[in-house]
């Protein structure tokens, strides 16, 4: 009986335990929501890219988007929707909105980082970023990328991730595959410093094959399709190396890296 009535009673103060932090836990709640904003901390991770939005940007865009945050109580702000406001904006690749009990609410974004600046044949200018997403052209803002033009149909399309679209990828007869295999151009080539410093340009021509303009060096490298890009790099840096070092950075005019397993050089007409 002893036993039974001790049981009661530990059972009795567990529950009260429960009930009271309960209780405990919501006036606390309900005070830190009448806790008003303090300040607002606006921070972006550029990660290794040029700035293309800034924190007056971000700022400008929640006021236009109704969102009032200095001076209101931490209770009647919305930070889901601030939230996602935030994440429509094309350059925002990730944002996490949330308040610190002394009132001060945090706005922390990792923008989306560009690869790759397109101008398609309408003249349409464009980014692609590492994930494959396009985004539109800050005009007080540019990223100091790549640069990709020549016959390139594609138009842009504000916002839409590129390679995750399965009717693109699906329907290439109709849509064309030029970015894919720019995208994977360019990945490859940011991957590396020597060629991410190296070039500047990539020309798509009428066959839909790539020429790469270099920095260094009066000549035109004749790519050809995404075949095999580590190994036509290869060949280029070995040849460089070897050959370039050499003859002279300016002793060619084009230098073909179509061919497997060859370098096919044509030299500069001489005055």
């Amino acid at each position: 009986m002893k036993r039974k009535i001790l049981k009661i009673l530990n059972i009795l103060m567990w529950v009260l335990l429960v009930a009271g932090f309960s209780i405990l836990l919501g006036y606390t709640n309900i005070e830190n929501d009448k806790i008003r904003c303090r300040q607002v901390i606006i921070k972006i991770d550029y990660g290794k890219s040029d700035t293309l939005i800034s924190k007056t940007d971000i700022a400008d865009l929640v006021k236009s988007k109704g969102h009032r945050l200095n001076g209101e109580p931490l209770g009647v702000i919305n930070f889901e929707k601030v939230e996602y406001d935030i994440s429509r904006q094309p350059y925002v690749q990730h944002v996490a909105v949330y308040h610190s009990l002394d009132g001060v609410i945090n706005i922390d974004i990792i923008q989306r980082q560009p690869i790759l600046r397109v101008f398609n044949k309408k003249n349409e200018s464009f980014y692609l970023d590492a994930s494959g997403t396009i985004l539109p052209v800050n005009p007080s803002f540019s990223a100091r990328v790549l640069v990709a033009n020549g016959f390139i149909d594609e138009p842009f399309i504000k916002n839409i991730n590129y390679l995750q679209d399965s009717v693109r990828l699906i329907d290439s007869l109709k849509y064309g595959a030029t970015l894919i295999h720019l995208f994977k151009l360019s990945t490859y080539m940011i991957g590396d410093k020597f060629l991410k410093a190296q070039f500047q340009q990539v020309y798509v021509d009428k066959t839909g094959e790539f020429e790469l303009f270099p920095r260094v060096g009066n000549h035109i490298i004749v790519f050809g399709n995404t075949d095999d890009i580590s190994g036509k790099f290869q060949k280029l840096l070995i040849f460089y190396k070897k050959g370039l070092n050499v003859a002279g950075w300016n002793k060619y005019q084009i230098i073909n890296l179509k061919y497997k397993d060859q370098v096919i050089c044509l030299t500069r007409a001489t005055k």
